[in-house]
C-alpha cells in the first residue's frame, strides 16, 4: 500500500475506534441515568435526567449508523465476513430512524395524525429489578400521539427487551444494538490481526493531549 492508502486506512480505523469507545461511554451513561430515574420514580426524577437518557439513546443510533458507514468503506475489509454481514443485517432499521431524526425540518409537516412523540418513547427495565419496566413518553401529550412500552413474554414472565427506543413507528432494541457493536468490533479486531501488509500498529495507550499557554510579554520601556 502507498503512504496515502495507509493514511486512509488508519483514518477509517480511527473512526471505528472512537465510535466504539463513544458507544461504550454512552451505554454506561444511559444505563446509570435510567436506573437513577427508576430509583427516583414517581416524584423525584428530573427533566435533566430525562433529557440525558434521550440524548444517549439517540447518540447510540447515530454511532451505529456511523459504524455501518465506516465498515462498508474500510479498505481491504471484506463485506463477506460473517461478522460484517450479521452486523449490517441486524442493524438495518437504524438507518431509517437516523434518517428520520436528521430530517425533522421536512418531516414534521408530513407527520401523520396518529404518530409517536417527536423524540420518541424510551422504555427500559432497571438493572436491579427486571420485573418492572419504565417508559419515557417524551414531549407534550397532544392529540394523536401514542407509544407503547416493552413487550411482556407472558409464558416466561419477562420483558423481551431491556431497553427500547420507539420513534416514527420504528422500534430499536438498544441492548441488541450494543451487542451488535461489540461483536463487529471483535470481528474487525480479528481481521486486523490477520492483515499482514501493512502491519497497522494499534493504539494501546492514551490519546495524546497537548497543552498550550500564552504569556503576556510586556513591551520594552520607551527610551527617555
Amino acid at each position: 500500500m502507498t503512504p496515502v492508502e495507509i493514511k486512509k486506512l488508519v483514518f477509517y480505523l480511527d473512526g471505528l475506534r472512537y465510535s466504539f469507545q463513544m458507544a461504550n461511554l454512552a451505554s454506561r451513561r444511559i444505563r446509570e441515568t435510567l436506573d437513577e430515574i427508576a430509583r427516583n420514580y414517581p416524584d423525584n426524577y428530573t427533566e435533566e435526567q430525562v433529557t440525558s437518557g434521550l440524548l444517549d439513546a439517540w447518540t447510540l443510533i447515530d454511532i451505529c449508523h456511523r459504524v455501518r458507514e465506516l465498515v462498508q468503506q474500510t479498505p481491504r475489509l471484506s463485506q463477506n465476513l460473517p461478522g460484517i454481514q450479521i452486523f449490517l443485517r441486524g442493524t438495518g432499521q437504524v438507518e431509517n430512524l437516523r434518517h428520520y431524526v436528521q430530517h425533522l425540518r421536512s418531516g414534521i409537516p408530513n407527520i401523520p395524525v396518529q404518530s409517536n412523540p417527536l423524540w420518541g418513547v424510551l422504555s427500559w427495565t432497571p438493572t436491579n429489578d427486571k420485573s418492572v419496566c419504565y417508559t419515557i413518553f417524551s414531549g407534550n401529550l397532544v392529540g394523536g400521539v401514542y407509544g407503547n412500552t416493552l413487550t411482556l413474554d407472558t409464558h416466561n414472565l419477562q420483558f423481551i427487551a431491556e431497553m427500547k427506543l420507539l420513534a416514527d413507528g420504528i422500534e430499536i432494541d438498544l441492548s441488541s444494538i450494543l451487542e451488535h457493536l461489540k461483536k463487529v468490533k471483535n470481528c474487525i479486531s480479528e481481521w486486523l490481526e490477520q492483515l499482514q501488509q501493512p502491519k497497522i500498529q494499534q493504539v494501546k495507550g492514551k490519546t495524546v493531549v497537548l497543552s498550550f499557554q500564552y504569556q503576556k510579554i510586556n513591551p520594552p520601556a520607551a527610551a527617555v
